[in-house]
Parts: C-alpha cells; sequence; structure tokens
C-alpha cells in the first residue's frame, strides 16, 4: 500500500511567508513609533532642563529690579521711535539695575548693584550666535574708581554707560543662559490689568518710566529648538524662521503672542518638518515687587 506523508503546499507556504512579512512590518513599524516618541521626549526634557533654571535665573533678576525714578531702565518703547529704547523687531533686549551679584572690577569697592541685560546674540560666527545671553556687570561705588563706571543716575543712562547692555556689542560679563532659545520677546503687563507695549499707564497721565510705577509684571515669551534637531536648519534658516515668531502688539490678549507663533510655525513648509516641530515655545510672567 502507497502511504501519502502530509507537508505544506507552495501555496501555503507564500500565504505564511506573507503574513510573516505583514507581522515583522507591523512590529517594526511599532518599535519604530516608540523610538519615535521617546526621542520626541527626549529633546523636549532637554529644553525643560533648561528653561526651569533660565525662567528661575529671570524671576530672581525681576525681583531684584531696583525700580527708582532716578535710574534708567532700557527696555522697548523707552526712548524715542527708531532711537534706542524705541521699538524693538525681531529679538528684544532689556536692561535694569538689580542687587544681584554680578561680575565685578578686580579693584574698587563692590556695591550690591549690578547692571543686568538679556538679549539673543546676532553676531554671526560667534559661539553665542542665535542663543539667550545674560550678562550681569557688578558695579563699584562712586567715587572707588577712575576707570570702571560705578550706579549712574539720570540724565545718564545705561545704553550711554555700558553700550553693550543694549546693542550687539562683546563683553565679557555676557553668558550663555539659553543654548536653545532663539527668539526672545517681552512685554508689560500694567497694574490696571492691560497689556502694553510701552512701560507706562497713558490712561494716568503718565509719560515716562520713573520707576516702573505702572508695571505689575513683565511677560517673557522665548521660542526654543533642541540641538539635535538644530543642526537641520541653518543659520540663515533660523533667523529667518525667528522672523516669522511677529511682534507683541498692544492689541493683544493673553496667550495671543504664542498662538500666533505657534500658527507661524505650523505654516512653516519651507523648513524640515522634524526640526520645526520640535520647536518649542514658553510664556512665563515675572511680578515685580512693590517700590519702596
Amino acid at each position: 500500500m502507497r502511504q501519502f506523508k502530509a507537508g505544506f503546499t507552495i501555496a501555503e507556504l507564500l500565504v505564511s511567508l506573507a503574513v510573516l512579512v505583514v507581522f515583522v512590518l507591523l512590529i517594526g513599524r511599532l518599535f519604530s513609533s516608540a523610538s519615535s516618541v521617546t526621542m520626541s521626549g527626549n529633546k523636549h526634557m532637554d529644553i525643560e532642563g533648561e528653561i526651569r533654571p533660565l525662567f528661575e535665573r529671570m524671576a530672581v533678576d525681576f525681583s531684584q529690579m531696583v525700580k527708582r525714578s532716578e535710574l534708567d531702565f532700557f527696555g522697548k518703547n523707552t526712548g524715542a521711535p527708531n532711537s534706542i529704547g524705541g521699538p524693538m523687531t525681531g529679538n528684544d533686549q532689556l536692561a535694569f539695575y538689580a542687587t544681584v551679584p554680578g561680575y565685578y572690577p578686580a579693584t574698587g569697592s563692590q556695591s550690591p548693584i549690578s547692571v543686568v541685560a538679556y538679549r539673543v546674540n546676532s553676531t554671526t560666527g560667534s559661539n553665542s550666535f542665535d542663543k539667550l545671553e545674560r550678562m550681569a556687570k557688578g558695579l563699584v561705588w562712586n567715587g572707588v574708581s577712575a576707570i570702571n563706571a560705578p550706579v549712574v543716575f539720570l540724565p545718564l543712562t545705561i545704553s550711554g554707560t555700558w553700550p553693550a547692555a543694549t546693542d550687539s556689542s562683546s563683553d565679557a560679563d555676557y553668558e550663555i543662559m539659553g543654548t536653545y532659545v532663539f527668539r526672545f520677546e517681552y512685554y508689560y503687563l500694567l497694574n490696571n490689568g492691560s497689556l502694553s507695549d510701552r512701560p507706562w499707564d497713558t490712561a494716568t497721565g503718565h509719560t515716562s518710566i520713573s520707576g516702573m510705577q505702572d508695571v505689575a509684571a513683565v511677560s517673557v515669551a522665548i521660542a526654543a529648538i533642541d540641538s539635535k534637531s538644530k543642526v537641520l536648519i541653518s543659520d540663515s534658516q533660523m533667523t529667518t524662521l525667528a522672523g516669522r515668531l511677529g511682534d507683541f502688539s498692544a492689541a493683544m490678549r493673553p496667550g495671543d503672542l504664542c498662538t500666533q507663533w505657534q500658527g507661524a510655525l505650523d505654516a512653516t513648509t519651507d523648513m524640515p518638518r522634524p526640526a520645526i516641530s520640535a520647536v518649542r515655545i514658553y510664556e512665563r510672567y515675572f511680578y515685580l515687587l512693590p517700590r519702596p
């Protein structure tokens, strides 16, 4: 009697092979998605790890701001149009006196006052280009040094005494505070609850800073991108991207600026999408202590 041995037909083998291929593809896609989520999460945590101490540093600086009518404050719309302290387009700059430690001169009695400044470095070729910098220049007491400038009173200004605090000049007292931060914008929350691009309330008849008498808080908005994503974008593209994140306008309400920035990112199609999707936007209010 002839005996037949059970086996698979070619059709069955092909079907099994096809099922196996589909299964492997599904598993591969699952692992790929998990890897992408993990990588995105790691990038987000890298940025968060830098932004948190940056905001903490800003909180200390703003809380220790010296708000006196005879001392200067450099910010947007604090001067005449098209002049130093006038309207600022693109990345903002900020400089003020604060009772925080700074880098002091080698000689002269140290005062408890420093000039604190924030800016995004705009010097092409610099190691700090497109990075947020902070300057804390420790000042000496009046009359103790013929070389180092002490605290100066109006009409002497910060921009006239320490130009690097209000322009793009290099200064040894600048340090990088935001490696990932490429866009820096701020505006003022007035005591009456309104938002303003000018640090005084015209409704009260005020036309000058006068020790930030009308300002309750400074709201800071920043955009940041991690180093791994940033390599996908050239320096010129990064400058273009920062320019698409518009300036604050007095007509905006709370949250409008960040919404506008996110809309500009979503509409960007001429740059690598993985890099654009890695950009993170943050905003925080820093309340000022009452005037002494």
